[in-house]
């Protein structure tokens, strides 16, 4: 091209730019509202910051914004399989289970290897019991390991221990939880999952190690709180016997959320296992306060008001865990039957104790407990022979169960066979030695026996592991009037009223001993506040009478002691 025409095309060229410049240079420059709009205009349609908008809000516990971020996500790419897997997972946090399975679907209907989808309908049917559906949803997530969004495959790892753990599969459960370790070796959360694993296969060092670490690491809890570290390590340490250690656990998971239903149930647990039964009863009663259908915590309250010997409070309790959510923890609902049997029994309705009692065991045959305490409305009932049998079935379950030899000693005693009954209470203390109304119930044998210094001798050890055993120290001041030790008796006659303040019993027998060491007006002052309080009283009326008597002869009384106190 020859010089001149390129310097012609220059010169068009440079024109157009001066042309433009002058152009552009024109106009206005824009408003900063129209400059928002036009960047609002962008956000909308930025895919990437609707997926990261629903992430954050999420983490911040803001669902119902999250869902809204989400949806944006899905509305500018409606295939994108990750956004829909984002939306179900905040479907989950919202508990909306069924709709987070339909969104993790359509995940799946855009990508089948979306392991993230998979994992979060696996979570989903976790939530609605839906067990067998939730473990093979988890291990496909886990076959395919395909896309895992901002998640990782430590999420299905485990979710599927703890659908594991709670079936019973424990040894499958805790190599979950250590997968899960291999990926993300600080989670507090899994290690506290791994120490549950642990205490409930009985490895309670290994639990309580877990557990530990739990709290020393990352404070990754999900849905829960260190609590739930703190209430595995209570029950841990309850195995190791290591009783004032797990209260103080309890106690701290407590602290920490005192609104979760299962850690006070578990401390209620906890403390029944040391006999503090008022106490239990709170901590079961709280429990329910905050889970009113929870069965677990309900047949505890229901239990501890029968040791309590509540026993028309305990009724209803019981029939509410029966009716109620079927989360039995470490129980049964046979158990329940069983408890309410013994509420009835307690109220002297022998028949449909009996009654229930054989529903109890007609749905767990296998439980000692069970078939020991069918035994007590049959023996009210004065059916000794099946009274005894029921007894042997649960001796047969279970040979080192104490409480069906104390009932058969109690049974066989009634049926007038003390030296048979002896041999079994000698049975049950063997297995239990330290059960005061044992002691208290053997020496009401031997003293039947007429073998009144071994009878004293075990109504002293029943004082001994129970101070405040009114039967003890009743029989015991009984069995000193039958040696002639009435001052001693009259002190043990005291020491039973301080316990039971309105046992008529107890003050007809200080009435008595007063009465055998010639004190007759203190004899009547008794005697008279006897029939206060029960003016049915027979003995407090016969020597009442015998008394006033002696009062206008003078002369000695003859009279016979009293009964022995009844198991």
């Amino acid at each position: 091209m020859p010089r001149s025409q390129w310097v012609t095309l220059a010169t068009f060229i440079a024109s157009l730019f001066v042309g433009q410049s002058q152009s552009l240079a024109s106009k206005p420059p824009a408003s900063p509202q129209l400059v928002a709009q036009q960047m609002l205009q962008e956000k909308l349609k930025d895919f990437a910051y609707w997926t990261d908008l629903c992430s954050l809000q999420a983490d911040s516990g803001k669902y119902e914004e999250a869902l809204k971020a989400c949806e944006q996500a899905i509305v500018l790419r409606p295939k994108d399989p990750l956004a829909w897997a984002d939306h179900s997972a905040i479907l989950l946090k919202l508990k909306q289970y069924p709709e987070a399975i339909a969104s993790a679907d359509r995940a799946l209907n855009f990508d089948r290897k979306t392991s993230l989808a998979l994992t979060y309908k696996c979570l989903a049917f976790e939530s609605l019991g839906r067990h067998e559906e939730a473990l093979d949803t988890c291990n496909q997530a886990l076959k395919v390991d395909g896309n895992w969004g901002r998640k990782s495959p430590a999420l299905a790892w485990l979710h599927r221990g703890i659908i594991l753990s709670q079936s019973g599969q424990l040894d499958q459960a805790i190599t979950a939880f250590d997968r899960t370790l291999l990926l993300e070796p600080q989670d507090s959360l899994t290690l506290a999952y791994r120490c549950q694993a642990l205490a409930k296969q009985g490895k309670s060092q290994e639990a309580v190690a877990s557990c530990d670490q739990a709290l020393q690491d990352n404070d990754n809890w999900g849905d829960k709180t260190a609590a739930f570290a703190w209430a595995n390590r209570g029950l841990a340490n309850r195995q190791l016997n290591q009783w004032q250690t797990a209260i103080a656990d309890y106690d701290r998971a407590i602290s920490l959320d005192p609104n979760d239903a299962t850690i006070w149930s578990a401390q209620g647990l906890m403390l029944e296992k040391l006999n503090r039964f008022t106490e239990a009863l709170a901590s079961y009663t709280r429990s329910t306060e905050l889970s009113p259908k929870y069965a677990f915590a309900l047949l505890g309250r229901c239990s501890m008001l029968n040791r309590l010997t509540q026993y028309k409070d305990a009724e209803e309790p019981c029939k509410q865990a029966i009716q109620g959510d079927g989360n039995w923890g470490e129980a049964t609902a046979a158990q329940a039957w069983n408890q309410r049997s013994v509420a009835l029994a307690g109220q002297g309705k022998y028949e449909e104790a009996l009654a229930i009692a054989n529903r109890s065991v007609g749905i767990n045959p296998k439980s000692a407990s069970a078939w020991s305490d069918r035994s007590v409305p049959l023996w009210y009932l004065k059916q000794y022979d099946e009274a005894i049998a029921s007894t042997q079935r649960a001796i047969q379950l279970d040979p080192n169960f104490a409480q069906p030899w104390f009932n058969q000693g109690s049974i066989l005693r009634s049926a007038g066979k003390h030296q048979e009954a002896l041999t079994a209470y000698d049975r049950a203390l063997q297995l239990d030695p330290t059960n005061s109304d044992g002691w208290a119930n053997r020496s009401v044998v031997l003293w039947q026996l007429q073998r009144y210094a071994p009878a004293i001798a075990a109504a002293d050890n029943a004082i001994r592991f129970n101070p405040n055993s009114f039967s003890g120290w009743y029989n015991r001041a009984t069995i000193l009037m039958s040696v002639r030790s009435f001052q001693e008796a009259f002190a043990a006659y005291q020491r039973a009223s301080q316990i039971d303040p309105k046992s008529s019993d107890a003050l007809t027998g200080q009435g008595l001993a007063l009465a055998k060491l010639s004190r007759f007006p203190d004899a009547l002052k008794i005697l008279q506040a006897s029939l206060q309080l029960n003016a049915n009283q027979p003995l407090a009326q016969a020597s009442l009478k015998s008394v006033i008597q002696q009062m206008q002869k003078q002369t000695p009384l003859v009279q016979t002691a009293p009964t022995l106190s009844p198991p």
